[in-house]
């Protein structure tokens, strides 16, 4: 696939393929970012399986991005969270041969679009410390850091940013 020729699509809801994709966007991204393991690629796999078994287009998004028919990207919105009003965002991720073709930015604005339509009075994320270009991306849309925690649960040690977005 040429990446600077590729034509960008979204699609919503499931497909086949998408949870290994996902999964293997993951896995591929934070090996190679911060020497994750197989911990951090299963931990993905089951909170991927877990959003999608429990899937309800009414109440939840998954925006998969496509440049020439390949999946390259996922975002995914969880509606029922415990805060009242607020959507989750979660399984953003970009593949690196895809970075700075829009795929991120369309899938964001196609999310939080959604969300508006939807009534939520805002968004939360959870994303790690030290992703300058996801950080970035999400500061730009509006989304504020409110809260670092550490976190062990991906193979090395690392700083979560809750981030938000009031809609």
């Amino acid at each position: 696939m040429n990446a600077k020729a590729a034509t960008l699509t979204l699609r919503e809801g499931y497909e086949p393929g998408a949870v290994g994709r996902i999964v293997e966007l993951h896995g591929r991204y934070y090996a190679g970012v911060w020497g994750s393991g197989a911990p951090f690629e299963l931990l993905i796999a089951r909170e991927v399986s877990e959003f999608l078994e429990g899937y309800d287009a009414a109440h939840d998004l998954l925006v998969t991005a496509h440049l020439d028919g390949t999946m390259a990207g996922s975002l995914a919105i969880v509606g029922r969270t415990p805060r009242p009003g607020w959507a989750q965002m979660r399984f953003v991720i970009v593949d690196p041969a895809c970075h700075r073709r829009g795929a991120g930015k369309a899938m964001l604005r196609r999310g939080l679009s959604w969300c508006r339509k939807q009534g939520f009075s805002g968004v939360f994320l959870w994303t790690v410390d030290h992703l300058p270009e996801s950080r970035r991306m999400y500061e730009k849309a509006g989304f504020t850091v409110v809260e670092c925690c550490p976190d062990d649960r991906y193979t090395l040690p690392r700083d979560n940013l809750r981030m938000e977005l009031v809609l």
